[in-house]
């Protein structure tokens, strides 16, 4: 009789055949879209108050889960890299892994745990987030350069969703307290102020969220042109 293959190993094979064909991205820009899409109507159908489990601002809502989770994943991946570190001539440094894998293990415990709102301080937490996202490409620009030329297909995908990123979770903001705050009823006539803020939280969630989703795609290919590069090295030697 033929030998069966034990499932959990054709589960692993299947597993490791979606991540590596990004199979997963489509389902999570599609989860993404019908969460946010949700938001919207909950909010619009019951007078500017969401359904909490959909509610994008509300403290481990299913928006912040998934948030969560993509910011733990994007920790977890360099802090793996860090700890099993190997031939510091393959791109990245040491450094770089090291801080990236803080950043983002730090903004996914601040996503679940809102450590702005406990403290009180929105403003400083968006002037710390800001101030760590200049810092990475003045520090590490040689870093990054080299990665643009190992993967710069990962590379381009990991600016691509750090650009989206910010416009929505920075830019919605801002457009929010200079020009929907100040010039609503002149802009958006008899509506509501809530009907237009749901529509706006709606995109900036889903623009954190995508951003989020495509640099996790980009990294994912570092990591597997890491992988790729460390295996030929080892052939070689």
């Amino acid at each position: 009789m033929p030998v069966q293959k034990p499932v959990h190993r054709s589960v692993q094979k299947a597993v490791h055949k979606a991540i590596q064909k990004a199979l997963w991205v489509p389902f999570v820009i599609g989860l993404e879209i019908i969460l946010v899409t949700l938001y919207a109507i909950t909010v619009n159908l019951h007078g500017g108050k969401p359904f909490p489990l959909l509610d994008v601002n509300g403290f481990r809502s299913l928006s912040s889960w998934l948030q969560a989770i993509q910011l733990f994943l994007l920790g977890a991946l360099p802090l793996r890299m860090y700890l099993t570190y190997r031939h510091p001539e393959v791109p990245p440094s040491r450094n770089l892994l090291a801080f990236t894998a803080l950043l983002f293990l730090f903004a996914s415990m601040d996503e679940l745990f809102k450590f702005n709102f406990i403290f009180h301080q929105h403003q400083l937490w968006q002037v710390m987030y800001i101030s760590f996202g200049i810092a990475l490409p003045l520090l590490f620009r040689r870093d990054l350069a080299r990665l643009g030329q190992a993967n710069p297909k990962a590379m381009r995908l990991i600016v691509v969703g750090v650009i989206i990123f910010v416009l929505g979770g920075f830019g919605l903001e801002l457009f929010r307290r200079y020009v929907q705050q100040p010039y609503w009823y002149k802009l958006f006539g008899r509506w509501h102020f809530y009907q237009v803020d749901a529509i706006r939280t709606a995109f900036e969630e889903f623009g954190e969220l995508l951003g989020a989703t495509l640099v996790l795609k980009g990294m994912v290919g570092l990591v597997q042109q890491r992988q790729t590069a460390l295996a030929a090295r080892l052939t070689d030697a």
